[in-house]
């Protein structure tokens, strides 16, 4: 009798619910792919226009220009400024006697002993009776006189290259450190500049002597926080 009982076959599978879920899978599967080959692929309008205008030619024509420009005003730049340029040399000989004239002559006006010249190169040279000075060395009043007669050299070399400039503000830089008879000596030159150059000089200051000795006054009044402006006229 037990001969007539046959084997048990081989399965893949260990349970018929094993089998059901693997048909499941598979079924999911299959619709999700036949969704996919009848949907259209949304990249294909991108990956065409890529194609077509996307790989283009590239022109460093205008962009070797500019570098072209460049280094050639890179090099216009290093003739002016660098020391050891001859045209920089070249221009500041022309115009160095005449700077160094002026600044002799502010410097007398105003009344600093000291001898003051630019060299060829724009570095300066301060001595006085033989003994050399750098401008650390100054005291606060010197370098205040020093200080406004290069401006003003400056200023004149300007304007002898180019259009006078008719308005000129000083900006509290007479109360650094000047005394009374440096005061009297910044106000004669500015009164010069204004008689005989025709300018327009506005001195902003804290000292009480130029009241009275200018032609109009502005004073400035802050009070609790409030600013307000007075103008009275002068006999000047």
């Amino acid at each position: 009798v037990a001969s007539l009982i046959p084997k048990l076959p081989d399965t893949f599978y260990k349970t018929i619910d094993e089998a059901y879920n693997h048909k499941s899978t598979l079924d999911t599967y299959g619709n999700n792919l036949a969704q996919e080959l009848d949907s259209l692929n949304p990249f294909i309008e991108q990956i065409e226009s890529l194609k077509r205008d996307g790989l283009q030619e590239i022109d460093f024509t205008k962009l070797n220009e500019f570098v072209k420009l460049r280094d050639h005003q890179e090099f216009l730049l290093k003739l002016l400024t660098s020391k050891d340029s001859f045209i920089r040399k070249k221009i500041i000989d022309q115009n160095l006697a005449f700077l160094n004239h002026r600044l002799a002559h502010y410097l007398t006006d105003i009344g600093l002993p000291h001898s003051v010249k630019f060299k060829s190169d724009l570095e300066v040279e301060i001595s006085m009776y033989g003994k050399e000075f750098d401008f650390d060395n100054l005291s606060r009043g010197e370098r205040t006189r020093l200080i406004l007669s290069l401006s003003w050299s400056f200023r004149d070399v300007y304007e002898s290259m180019n259009d006078k400039i008719n308005l000129l503000f000083i900006d509290e830089l007479v109360d650094n450190g000047i005394d009374s008879a440096g005061t009297e000596s910044v106000l004669k030159i500015l009164k010069e500049m204004v008689r005989g150059g025709n300018k327009s000089v506005y001195l902003i200051s804290h000292r009480d002597e130029f009241v009275g000795r200018v032609t109009n006054v502005l004073k400035v009044v802050k009070e609790g926080g409030f600013t307000t402006l007075e103008t009275e006229a002068t006999t000047e």
